[in-house]
């Protein structure tokens, strides 16, 4: 993995530690792009409610605890081009 910081944005560039990893998978399915993204939020429930409510599928309807004392969520990437979308309260 490589990580880039600038200000408040951080860009990971993973790369899959075996073929039935999520990475691993996901470029043996699509090949290179993006994977994921990870959006930082405010108010996670607030916002899994906003999207919930305007018909957005989420894989996660209640927060977990994710990396770095934070909470997550994700959502379905059936509701976003394909791509998984994480939510992330610090």
């Amino acid at each position: 993995m490589s990580e880039i910081k600038h200000s408040k944005t951080n860009i990971e560039i993973l790369e899959p530690t075996g073929p039935l990893t999520p990475i691993g998978k996901f470029l043996d399915k699509r090949g290179p792009g993006i994977q994921q993204l990870c959006l930082a939020v405010d108010d996670i429930e607030e916002m899994i409610a906003h999207l919930v409510n305007n018909e957005v599928q989420m894989i996660d309807s209640v927060p977990r605890k994710g990396a770095h004392n934070s909470i997550i969520a994700f959502v379905h990437p059936k509701s976003t081009g394909g791509i998984l979308i994480e939510l992330k309260q610090r």
